[in-house]
């Protein structure tokens, strides 16, 4: 690339991706990334996928370390060509490769239940069916006998909980379904409103057990495309003409609507949700500058704008009580941004419902910086709000990880531009992610007895930790796939075990909760292990939780594996390291414990002279656990 002083300037930022492309796609995608999230129009996203999906540009993209890769299926009753350039470009923004397949025009059925190759040989990990009404009135002789439409209408959700069924079994990952708008044209073909109220209610019924599909267990995922119509802002169809010439039922402005809603759920599936929402104060939590007015003049609830602030109050603690941490960060008095929290009597959110509160006069770059440290997450878990426009420049140019959201002029629109993002979504939430805030609460009471320790075996025995194993089952069967996709720092090989993934390899999977006399942790640490044709213990991978580093967990868990092996006569216990991009701290981990180093990234203990076990964490229950293996 040139240097500054000879940058080049480029027409338009697609003439610069373009260049980018042909220089040096990999030590420029950062850049290339930054374009990506300047387009909002659906042709430019499409056509920005396009140029990014070659064969030779997704195998360059593959290997840039710190990026995702995931496997993608698309397929439909009509014309979608478009949606997985939409997807390539929507998701590399975001550092995930998008790697995805398409199937032929109106292949949706013949895909699955021919065992198609597109499914059975792709595996990907997420499969979007999108449907048009045509797929369901196909099968209806006569569109003027309602008694044949209801009757067609009250089968088709069954129908596509037996062909989700079969299409996880062939692809072995998720299903994502949505409903099926109805297009004006089948409605304006009868003449009589008794009729069009009965299609109307009868397709509306169709979709509300479409959509109840997501509450079965082992069901598909399911999208309502009603909120997506709104987004989209217009009609969900394409031109009469598009539709007869090129089969395409949807617009772009729609299909790119549905492409985020996916990349969201592609995102939540490899455990890339955010985890925090930081909040400016002053014209964004209320109306007015706390040092000028006070706690009493400020402008929360009541009429406009002060409704408009209390509504994104509302909206964050909702978030909140789902397990998103909430921070403060203001350029203001202390004192002043406290006494509003604490005392103003219109407030919804108060000062213990922050985890962190950051008020001062520094950068918000580097206070954000200081509260991701503070709470252990990496900065791009943060979201940030402020009503201020060179302050969302700042943050966003220092910390590009960051995500900034750039709300309206207008604090009405706070809570609805924020809301729209889907930036915390999870597939499942669990009862961990309810509790994430008093975890995390109860972790800057650790910290505060650590600063007060005066060694670090004083304050691990001060916490008087208690550690409980157990192995897979039903109950915590959904913390634990979240935890193999969502850890990236403690994980000893980078695979993200999906519950098929569990179930086809056949693996013994083990869980681990830890608590303290501040307070429960949590499940925080799961290995997969298998058995070798020698009768070696294999572990397939081990992750844990960024909270509980540096707590003895992880030795403990390997010495009682490690035990139970040689207990039961097994010859010995393997392992591999593979380096990720944020797993290089723990490199030395099975060194550490006795292993030696086999192979390229391998290592095997031989059980002759076990790791000590910490005797300052007591287990509670499961001690045993691993004589299972």
């Amino acid at each position: 690339m040139t240097n500054a002083a000879e940058k080049t300037i480029y027409r338009s930022p697609m003439a610069e991706l373009r260049a980018l492309k042909r220089q040096d796609l990999a030590g420029s995608i950062g850049r290339v990334r930054a374009i990506l999230a300047g387009f909002s129009d659906p042709l430019d996203l499409d056509a920005a996928g396009a140029l990014l999906s070659g064969q030779q540009e997704q195998s360059t993209l593959a290997g840039i370390a710190g990026l995702r890769s995931q496997r993608l299926a698309v397929l439909g009753s009509s014309t979608l060509d478009t949606l997985p350039n939409l997807l390539a470009a929507l998701l590399l923004r975001d550092g995930v490769v998008a790697q995805t397949r398409l199937a032929g025009f109106n292949q949706w059925r013949f895909e699955v239940l021919s065992g198609g190759a597109l499914l059975r040989d792709h595996k990907p990990q997420v499969t979007l069916c999108l449907l048009d009404d045509e797929a369901v009135f196909a099968d209806i002789g006569d569109a003027l006998d309602m008694s044949e439409v209801e009757a067609r209408l009250a089968r088709f959700a069954g129908e596509l909980r037996d062909w989700a069924s079969a299409c996880r079994s062939l692809s072995g990952g998720r299903v994502v379904l949505t409903t099926i708008p109805l297009s004006p044209l089948r409605l304006a073909r009868l003449i009589d409103y008794r009729n069009r109220a009965r299609l109307a209610s009868a397709w509306s019924a169709m979709n509300a057990a479409i959509l109840a599909l997501s509450a079965e267990e082992d069901g598909p995922l399911v999208l309502s495309l009603a909120e997506t119509v709104s987004v989209a802002g217009a009609s969900p169809f394409a031109s009469h003409r598009l539709h007869h010439v090129a089969g395409q039922a949807y617009c772009a402005d729609f299909l790119k609507c549905v492409a985020q809603e996916l990349a969201t759920v592609v995102k939540a599936n490899l455990g890339l949700a955010k985890k925090c929402l930081v909040l400016d104060l002053d014209n964004t939590l209320w109306g007015g500058v706390v040092g000028d007015v006070g706690t009493a003049g400020l402008e929360i609830g009541g009429s406009y704008p002060g409704s408009a602030h209390l509504e994104l109050q509302a909206l964050a603690r909702d978030y909140m009580r789902q397990g998103v941490l909430l921070t403060v960060c203001s350029k203001n008095d202390d004192a002043n941004a406290r006494d509003a929290l604490a005392n103003h009597p219109e407030m919804l959110l108060r000062p213990d419902d922050f985890t962190v509160v950051t008020a001062n006069w520094q950068p918000k770059a580097e206070n954000i910086r200081t509260q991701a440290k503070t709470i252990n997450i990496g900065l791009d878990a943060m979201v940030f709000v402020d009503d201020h426009p060179l302050e969302r420049d700042a943050v966003q140019s220092f910390l590009p990880d960051v995500t900034v959201v750039d709300v309206p002029d207008d604090p009405a629109g706070y809570a609805a531009t924020l809301a729209a993002g889907n930036y915390f979504n999870l597939l499942e939430l669990t009862e961990e992610d309810r509790q994430r805030v008093a975890m995390y609460r109860a972790e800057a009471a650790r910290t505060e007895l650590q600063s007060e320790s005066l060694s670090m075996d004083s304050y691990l025995a001060g916490l008087q930790s208690r550690l409980t194993i157990e192995p897979l089952n039903e109950l915590n069967k959904g913390r634990i796939v979240q935890l193999f996709a969502k850890t990236n720092q403690f994980n000893l090989t980078g695979r993200r075990f999906t519950a098929d993934d569990i179930i086809a390899a056949e693996l013994s999977v083990f869980a681990a909760r830890l608590s303290d006399r501040f307070g429960d942790s949590g499940l925080i640490a799961a290995l997969a292990i298998s058995k070798a044709e020698d009768g070696s213990a294999i572990v397939e991978n081990a992750v844990m939780s960024c909270r509980v580093f540096s707590r003895g967990v992880e030795t403990l868990l390997f010495a009682l594996l490690l035990k139970a092996a040689r207990a039961q006569g097994l010859p010995s216990v393997t392992g591999r390291f593979v380096k990720t991009a944020k797993n290089s701290q723990f490199a030395e981990f099975y060194s550490n414990l006795g292993f030696t180093a086999e192979g390229e990234d391998g290592f095997r203990h031989l059980l002759q002279s076990l790791p000590e076990t910490p005797d300052y964490l007591e287990i509670t229950e499961g001690a045993e656990v691993f004589h299972g293996i």
